[in-house]
């Protein structure tokens, strides 16, 4: 997106809807629901470094909506 700092994808489980929103029935079997967000070099990097659930923590700590693509980087 034009302006953005986030240029990836961070693929994770849908933990603001609790673990009963990742698989969902189907007819003929079923979907897994997975949440992408967009991130920056700097969140993948603090991410491979730091772990997933660190990276969510400093989601939580700077208050802002992870999801935003035109947010500021977070690490």
């Amino acid at each position: 997106m034009p302006g953005s700092e986030c240029d990836h994808l961070l693929v994770g489980l849908p933990c603001l809807h609790g673990p009963g929103l990742e698989h969902c029935p189907l007819p003929d079997g079923q979907a897994r629901i997975l949440r992408l967000v967009p991130v920056t070099v700097a969140e993948m990097a603090y991410r491979r470094d730091q772990g997933h659930e660190a990276l969510e923590q400093l989601f939580d700590e700077h208050a802002g909506i992870p999801t935003d693509p035109k947010r500021r980087s977070a690490a």
